[in-house]
């Protein structure tokens, strides 16, 4: 019997976010129709919404340019449907501000009981807990980041989609360098996800349907992983 784990994160208000110049959601009603004498609807207006907006589905032209790469639209949706997976939970990380921000290691990387179930062209997620932190304020500034050394381990595996339950993959105050290597690897960025730790399945499948956005690499997606 199949299980379905739905895996995107919630978009709303006071949800995690990007700094600014991205902007902030906002969802309200929309005003009183005039040329419809003035009713009212039940649709809404998505202030704020930018390409990164909660789970997110990416290309290599968020770093090389719309001009130099391929864009979403070029992505055939059945490519993103069901696709050969692996989660490695590597833990619940717990969010400790005075601590710092835990970074990801090969040893984690290689200690999750799955590892060897991953295959060239799969997508690979990798989960610490962290899309409990959701709503949180310090989300970003707190998550966990991958070390230059687990980066190049996961792209070594040759994946088609990396994802991750973290939002913030690099070090911003000692830069772990990995993202150009990353984006020359032709891989697709998903994420960040929740719910991942809830994937108990060896291999299972990845379905991420973005929404259909033109003229950028990235966009807003549903993501659904399939235990069989």
């Amino acid at each position: 019997m199949r299980r379905i784990i739905d895996i995107t994160g919630k978009i709303d208000h006071g949800m995690w976010n990007y700094d600014p110049p991205f902007t902030s959601i906002n969802i309200k009603p929309l005003p009183p129709i005039g040329w419809l004498g003035g009713q009212t609807v039940g649709a809404e207006l998505f202030e704020g919404v930018h390409s990164q907006t909660g789970t997110y589905l990416e290309t290599p032209a968020h770093y090389f340019g719309n001009d130099n790469s391929y864009l979403l639209s070029d992505v055939p949706a059945e490519r993103t449907y069901e696709v050969p997976c692996v989660v490695l939970n590597i833990g619940m990380f717990n969010m400790d501000l005075e601590k710092g921000r835990h970074g990801i290691t090969v040893e984690e990387l290689e200690a999750c009981k799955n590892v060897s179930c991953i295959k060239e062209g799969d997508a690979i997620l990798v989960g610490t807990g962290w899309g409990r932190y959701w709503f949180d304020p310090h989300n970003l500034d707190g998550a966990p980041y991958f070390t230059r050394d687990a980066m190049m381990w996961l792209i070594d595996k040759k994946p088609f989609i990396l994802g991750a339950d973290s939002a913030r993959w690099d070090n911003l105050e000692e830069p772990q360098g990995f993202f150009q290597t990353f984006y020359e690897a032709n891989i697709l960025m998903a994420g960040p996800f929740v719910n991942l730790e809830q994937c108990t399945a060896e291999r299972c499948k990845l379905t991420i349907l973005a929404a259909n956005f033109m003229h950028t690499s990235c966009a807003p997606a549903r993501a659904l992983i399939i235990e069989d």
